[in-house]
């Protein structure tokens, strides 16, 4: 299940964008559990519940009362395991009780960062929603399906969150190449009835691994089936209702059969950050932690180049975990870490440097050690980077 900001309301204007308001309190918290309460999920619930106890909402008095309600009334409904969704049975490979697809019907995209030409052509996706109604009055509709393709880790996976919590719509997730790899089989019978279980009501329908199934049909080496559930898939994309959304994501955009590729009504390729983007994605992990000084988080963007975005995650809850066990900063084992990988010379080593001197109080012995240098190249990147910052000219 994916993650969610209590209160999250999205409002369209005129021009496209969406502005997000964050309402806490009791009355979204209510509001929240009764949408999900009514579809019959449980487990969602528990989940919400869960957080309510992590984050009590403002208005509420006694707090540790508040929790200790809200853990009784999560225990007392745990012999409940029948899961049931607005539109049935969530689809099983055979007689197993191994569901197909993943439900979250509480996505959560906060922290997407991406281009500015990318996240145009998002929120285009959200107003064509709300004005759905007078495209299909115009002999059009919104857009029914996205490829999204791009290196591990750009955050296609993320943007599908982004979009269905954008949406207000559940999030469905099927991986591919896990349902190919264990039910080959049947896997036409099996992807068949997850796509129609998702036609069944309104959703973001998460096709991942895509090129698992859609590879070119000129490919010899493939497997029969895989070549029929091509032409499941062609026709499927033809019949898609604009009432759900369905995104394929793939990391291998040259595998995908042609014809497949050209069934989609949108086709949008992410890349790694570049320097704004990385810097907000930091800005944001930092504004879940606090404590993090502007140069430090302009060091990192530097020395992050080349970085996805989930590398950066990855790299900050390090940092973070760090700076719990070591009672540090997470700026300090931010930079420490930073350290530890950087390789090429230039004025960003030299900043390093002199951040691990002033702000973590290491010598240039320790530094050398740390980078895997000679403590003669510490002191000659601190003395160049010190006249940079007083204004001089650094050595060369």
């Amino acid at each position: 299940m994916g993650r969610m900001r209590l209160g999250r309301v999205v409002t369209m204007t005129a021009g496209g964008d969406t502005n997000y308001r964050e309402a806490h309190g009791l009355e979204r918290a209510v509001v929240d559990l009764v949408r999900v309460g009514t579809r019959g999920h449980g487990a969602g619930v528990r989940q919400l519940a869960s957080r309510l106890m992590r984050t009590v909402p403002p208005g509420v008095e006694d707090v540790e009362s508040f929790r200790d309600a809200v853990h009784q009334a999560i225990a007392a409904g745990s012999d409940t395991t029948e899961l049931r969704y607005a539109a049935g049975s969530v689809p099983t490979e055979g007689d197993s009780a191994q569901p197909l697809v993943d439900i979250d019907l509480l996505p959560d995209g906060d922290g997407l960062v991406l281009s500015d030409d990318l996240m145009a052509e998002l929120r285009e996706v959200l107003l064509e929603r709300q004005r759905a109604d007078e495209l299909r009055r115009a002999g059009t509709g919104p857009t029914r399906t996205l490829m999204l393709s791009g290196p591990p880790g750009v955050g296609k996976t993320m943007t599908a969150r982004w979009l269905a919590q954008s949406l207000r719509l559940p999030l469905l997730s099927l991986d591919l190449s896990s349902v190919v790899s264990s039910y080959l089989g049947s896997s036409g019978r099996n992807i068949k009835s997850v796509l129609d279980y998702a036609k069944s009501g309104p959703c973001v329908l998460l096709l991942d691994e895509f090129d698992a199934i859609a590879k070119r049909r000129d490919d010899d080496s493939d497997i029969g089936e895989l070549k029929r559930i091509v032409n499941v898939i062609l026709v499927e994309l033809d019949r898609w209702p604009d009432t759900s959304l369905l995104i394929a994501a793939t990391n291998h955009p040259q595998l995908l059969d042609a014809a497949v590729e050209r069934r989609f009504d949108r086709s949008l390729v992410l890349s790694n950050p570049g320097d704004a983007q990385r810097r907000s994605i930091l800005e944001y992990l930092a504004s879940r932690l606090g404590g993090v000084d502007d140069d430090s988080l302009a060091l990192a963007t530097e020395l992050t180049a080349g970085m996805t975005s989930s590398d950066l995650t990855r790299l900050w809850s390090l940092a973070h975990r760090r700076s719990i066990l070591n009672d540090s900063a997470v700026a300090h084992e931010l930079v420490n870490e930073l350290a530890r990988h950087i390789e090429d010379a230039g004025p960003g080593r030299d900043r390093l440097f002199l951040t691990l001197h002033d702000k973590l109080g290491m010598s240039n012995r320790q530094i050398a050690v740390t980078v895997g240098v000679s403590h003669p190249t510490v002191a000659a990147g601190i003395k160049r980077a010190e006249g940079v910052q007083h204004g001089g000219r650094a050595e060369q």
